[in-house]
């Protein structure tokens, strides 16, 4: 039997929507998902690109794809975009531990309170989804957001098909711009 709210009576907290799918298909290898984290409060904190360049250099060079396969990755000022499959693991607990690491990282370097939002938002890419044109989509948000004209001028981006790009193990390589000066 629902409850009934009287005016003027003692409030419920909201409820939370469950915006995760079965658990089980994040662990399946299989399955390619289009994932988007967004910093807390959308603060644009990789305008720096002293952080950026840190918190990509994550991405790329860091433990997140031990137990993932990344097809691309794009850092915008406010939020991240994966294309990702896991390998033997379920992929939430990967990215979490990323976004513990991330935060901990970046409030060594001055940034304070929350870095990222509660949870992340996914989409799994059905079988008539192409890996390819997910990660497309996602290396092309700078363009759409106008800050290139072309998405391989952006620094903090990266997709698997990059010529002198090359994955091992599932983890992307690519230089990432070293300039910390901002």
């Amino acid at each position: 039997m629902r409850e009934r709210i009287v005016p003027g009576g003692p409030r419920r907290p909201p409820s939370r929507k469950r915006i995760r799918i079965a658990a089980e298909v994040y662990s399946d290898p299989a399955a390619v998902f289009f994932i988007t984290i967004c910093t807390a409060e959308r603060r644009a904190l990789f305008s720096s690109p002293k952080l950026a360049a840190v918190t990509f250099r994550t991405i790329v060079d860091g433990g997140l794809f031990t137990d993932a396969v990344c097809h691309a990755a794009c850092l915008m000022q406010d939020h991240l975009h994966l294309v990702i499959s896991p390998k033997d693991v379920n992929l939430v607990a990967p990215v979490n531990a990323w976004k513990s690491y991330t935060t901990h990282l970046l409030h060594q370097m001055g940034v304070q309170g929350p870095v990222w939002q509660r949870s992340f938002y996914d989409h799994a890419l059905r079988t008539e989804e192409s890996t390819r044109s997910a990660a497309e989509y996602v290396v092309e948000n700078p363009v759409r957001k106008g800050l290139v004209e072309d998405w391989t001028a952006y620094p903090y981006v990266w997709a698997y098909w990059v010529q002198g790009s090359h994955t091992t193990a599932g983890r992307p390589q690519r230089v990432v711009p070293t300039t910390l000066d901002t």
